[in-house]
Formats: C-alpha cells, structure tokens, sequence
C-alpha cells in the first residue's frame, strides 16, 4: 500500500474525532432476525467520562477511551464502574499529554500510546504494570518529532506487539518481549508492515504490503511471516484479532480499490479468507470484523452505522439484542470475551458524543 496509507497517523484520527463504523450480516446477505442460537444482552452504559471501549480481557476488565484532563486511555475493573486512567510520572493527572488503551491481558497489563506533553509530533508506545500504575515507555524506536510508535496487543506471557511510523511514512512491526525488541519481516515484495494482535501461543497478526500498490493480511511467528490472503480481486486485507486457536478477523477488499474502499468483513482460517457477508457492505459501504473469541465468536460494525455479533454463519445487529427503548444505538462492536460479553460504542439520539457500553448476555 502507500506509505500515506499505511502511514497514516493516529493521533490526527484521535484529536478529529471518535469513529464509528457500519455493517450487519448473513451468509449469503440478507438481515438476520435474532435466533435460538444467539442470547440477548443486558446493557451497561458507561460513566460519562468514557467515550468508547477499544477491549475486554477474560476476567470482565474493560479498557478505552475517556476524558481525564485531556483524552486518556483508562481500565474499568469487573464489577466496577469507575474508569481508572492511565498517566505516567511526567504528567499524573494527564493535564496535557494523551494516553490510549490499545490492548488488556487476563493479568491486567495494557499496552498503548502517550502523546507527552510539550512534545509535538511524537508518540510513544507505553505499558501499564497493572490499572492505576505509572505507564512505562517500551523504547521501541527514537522519540524524536514525527515518530508514531503504538503498542497494539499483548498476551498473557507479556509478548507485546506494536508498529511504528516514521518520519518517511514507513510502517514498520514488531515485537518486545521483556527488554527485547523483534522487527518483524515483510511479505515478499513489500517494504511495510502492521502488527495488530497477538494471541497466546505467541502468533502475531496484522498485515504486510505485498508491493507499493498491495497489501495482504500477515501472520508472524517463530520470526517467520506468512501470508493469511486477500478476497479474489482485492489489493488490502489486515487481520486485525485473533483466538486462541489462531483463527484472525479482520478487513479485506473484494476489488482493486485500497485500504478503507470496498471493504468488507472476513474471517482467516486454514489458508482461505471467508467473506462474512455482512449485508449492505457494499463500494461505498464498509463493513469490519473487530473481535473474535475462543468459541468463535466474531463482532464488528456494520456498514449502515450499526454493529453485529456474528455465530454459526449468522450476523445479527446487536441494537435488536438489547431491551427496547434505551434511546442508545450502538454503533461499533470492538470487542468480546471467552465469556461472550461484548464491549463497544454507542450514540443516543442523533450525532452528538459517544458512550462506551458493555453487552453482557442475559441469564
């Protein structure tokens, strides 16, 4: 892909705006109605302070977005609802700098970004001990202007992976375990690289470009690379999660279109990539696979600014799964747990800010 593509910079994502995303879905299209297979949900609205839920670990652990200060990433222990923040010692009650929550382990570690104050331009992948602790700089790459480093998914062996753009708009992966940082390499015939997640058996996903014009979804393990595919006629595909089982999730165009055009929802299993068929994705209709779990479980947005759970070859929107008349419309499902309880966000009545809320299937 293009180095502007693939080097797009988050922080000017972040400062814009929180985005939400489209989609529903069938095995061969159509709206699924809610069946036996698939529970409803009770509904938990987030504190005021939290704008959106990017992950939740297998112990009921959230993690997201909110306001402290400034933008701030913060940890929601299970069975709480007071969002614990995340800082560092250069600014504890985060007065200036930015702070996101990318990714949680089942021992309460999380992985992110700080934006440090009075230092433009420069982002820092960082972890977090456990909620409440200082944040830590991983020290992958220089913190100099113009350096994006994210850190995107962490284990429960504490294997982080992450990615880098630097000055030049290259996108670089890798891995830190410990003090130890891996680059991780390309496809044949790309130059760039994402790492998006990492399950527990140490299998990173995410995705390499495969020329200047192409990229395909990526798995690294073992410092080996291996190509997860891309749907017939498309130019991008990017694994965006993965379970236990190393079955991926993620995004892939069906036409020679680039990244965020024509994109659809897709699953990456045994060495074929499955259309889900989310209906309504269409050339100017997006649909994304966000989250999967163990038992298979997939989430994601919906192309027509809704969100799905996906079972059995079913999509289903979750906005029919909750107790009627709640006045909110969840937008994005981010994503779900072994115990199947789903994190996402959501608007109430039209535009307006965000929530983050959690699903949690009624008994």
């Amino acid at each position: 892909m293009s180095g502007r593509t693939w080097g797009s910079r988050s922080r000017i994502a972040r400062l814009v705006g929180l985005a939400g995303a489209v989609a529903i879905s069938v095995i061969g299209g159509g709206v699924a109605t809610a069946v036996a297979a698939t529970p409803h949900y009770t509904l938990t609205v987030a504190p005021d302070a939290v704008q959106r839920y990017t992950g939740i670990n297998n112990n009921g652990d959230a993690i997201g977005i909110g306001m402290s200060g400034s933008q701030s990433g913060f940890v929601i222990k299970a069975g709480t609802t007071t969002p614990i923040f995340l800082s560092t010692a250069a600014d504890p009650g985060n007065a200036h700098q930015f702070t996101d929550a990318h990714a949680i382990n089942d021992k309460g570690e999380v992985v992110g970004d700080i934006f440090p104050s009075g230092s433009p331009n420069i982002l820092r992948a960082a972890r977090w001990p456990t909620a409440g602790a200082t944040g830590v700089d991983l020290e992958v790459d220089p913190a100099q202007p113009f350096f994006d480093v994210e850190a995107t998914g962490i284990n429960d062996n504490g294997l982080i992976a992450g990615r880098t753009v630097d000055p030049a708009s290259k996108v670089t992966a890798w891995t830190v375990n410990g003090r130890e940082i891996t680059r991780l390499p390309f496809l044949p015939g790309g130059a760039q690289a994402r790492a998006r997640a990492v399950n527990n058996t140490g299998l990173v996903v995410g995705g390499s470009a495969v020329s200047a014009s192409a990229a395909s979804a990526a798995a690294w393990q073992n410092g080996r690379v291996r190509d997860l595919g891309v749907l017939p006629g498309g130019n991008f595909a990017e694994a965006l999660a993965v379970n236990s089982a190393g079955v991926a999730v993620g995004v892939s165009n069906n036409t020679p279109s680039g990244e965020g055009i024509s994109q659809r929802a897709v699953e990456f299993s045994g060495g074929k990539v499955l259309d889900l068929n989310i209906a309504g994705t269409g050339p100017i209709s997006n649909s994304t696979a966000n989250g999967i779990n163990d038992s298979g479980v997939i989430v994601g947005a919906l192309p027509n600014g809704g969100a799905y759970v996906y079972r059995d070859g079913v999509a289903t929107d979750l906005n029919t799964l909750i107790p009627p008349g709640t006045g909110f419309h969840i937008i994005n499902a981010t994503a779900i747990n072994n115990n199947g309880t789903i994190v996402g966000t959501a608007r109430k009545g039209f535009g307006g800010r965000t929530f983050g809320v959690l699903l949690t299937p009624a008994a």
